[in-house]
């Protein structure tokens, strides 16, 4: 009898241990191309000099200071930028125009249905590309309800972070594009953090919670069955 009591024990330490147990997530964000990875799965942020409107003539990016201007950058990332003066602390005014950045990062077969999760921060604003496919919209051209007195008034811009959701991910190597805004001339630079994870993997804490305590229930239940045998 005491055999089936240790078989429920197991059983319920088991289950009751996966409340705990998370898929761990892939994480993403914005670092220069001379920094030491913060921690991310991702590469560092390059500039495309050939599709922007500046042809700085290399890839290279630069961590740039948010000032007091912007709003902090986000988690584990930093601004960056293709010129190390073109943040809100310097005079440098920077053309109307679009500034293309890419990053790259990869996925295993397992991670393809995964759920990703991106915040941005860009000064004016900016569209976002996974894999070539739209998957954040700009904010709208400069006009009475977007003013760009700063950066963009409605998100994406640089004083409210805007935080989506996107799917799409392919096997092996994924590829980030951000296509910086800059709609009313002067800072740029681009902030992003965020993270890819399987949700439909992860045991559901509570659910998982219940049943593992109900099989310790369960325990209890059948060593007073067995006892009173």
């Amino acid at each position: 009898m005491k055999k089936y009591s240790r078989i429920f024990t197991v059983s319920a330490l088991f289950l009751g241990g996966l409340v705990y147990a998370k898929a761990s997530p892939i994480l993403l964000g914005s670092y220069g191309t001379n920094d030491p990875n913060p921690g991310v799965a991702n590469t560092a942020t390059i500039y495309d000099p050939l599709s922007s409107t500046v042809d700085s003539g290399s890839t290279k990016t630069f961590d740039i200071s948010a000032g007091t201007t912007w709003h902090a950058p986000i988690g584990n990332s930093s601004y960056i930028s293709f010129n190390p003066a073109t943040g809100p602390t310097t005079g440098l005014v920077v053309p109307n125009g679009n500034y293309v950045y890419n990053t790259s990062f990869t996925i295993t077969p397992a991670d393809v249905a995964s759920v990703g999760t991106l915040t941005v921060l860009a000064d004016d604003t900016v569209s976002v590309f996974l894999n070539n496919s739209l998957i954040l919209q700009s904010a709208g051209p400069m006009g009475p309800g977007n003013t760009y007195a700063q950066c963009s008034d409605v998100g994406p811009s640089c004083i409210t972070p805007f935080t989506f959701t996107f799917t799409g991910l392919a096997e092996g190597l994924n590829q980030l594009t951000f296509q910086v805004k800059q709609v009313n001339g002067s800072s740029e630079g681009l902030d992003f953090s965020g993270s890819i994870a399987d949700s439909s993997s992860v045991p559901e804490p509570f659910s998982l919670a219940l049943f593992g305590t109900g099989l310790l229930g369960l325990v209890g239940i059948s060593r007073r069955y067995f006892t009173a045998d």
